[in-house]
């Protein structure tokens, strides 16, 4: 079964166009290096992208399926030998911290929406009760229909 990545078209304008406007280019590398990522199991790894984890709070988080990878914005990459739960973002660098949010189809796993692009300050925002609630409400009516 093939895999089928989409943004979110509810939180596209504001979480991804407006967000990456600075950095031309990477939002269509976003969709097409993902899919391959998923397509391979998660054994094609970018150079840009970075450790895999759940969102674990709020606690809707994780039953909402919220999923973050750690992204190294242009020019900058991740060191190539490094392995990829060892490439983080810099917290103490907000220009430098971004995250992609997305989510996985409850009943068809190979859909997944992209949700957000977290950035300047990708850790910062994911402390944010109202921002994090916000896309776990995206996240629930993606699950609902996928």
């Amino acid at each position: 079964m093939s895999v089928v990545v989409e943004f979110n078209f509810e939180t596209y304008e504001a979480l991804f166009q407006d967000v990456l406007a600075d950095y031309p280019g990477l939002l269509s590398a976003l969709v097409t290096d993902f899919t391959r990522y998923i397509s391979s199991g998660r054994l094609w790894l970018p150079q840009y992208f970075g450790r895999e984890a759940a969102y674990v709070k709020p606690e809707a988080a994780l039953d909402a399926g919220l999923m973050h990878l750690h992204i190294a914005l242009p020019p900058t990459v991740f060191p190539d030998k490094r392995p990829q739960h060892d490439r983080t973002c810099p917290m103490g660098s907000p220009q430098q911290d971004a995250a992609l949010v997305y989510t996985q189809g409850l009943f068809e796993e190979n859909r997944y929406s992209l949700i957000a692009f977290l950035h300047p300050n990708a850790h910062g925002k994911a402390r944010e009760r109202e921002i994090m609630n916000y896309l776990v409400r995206v996240a629930n009516r993606f699950r609902d229909k996928y």
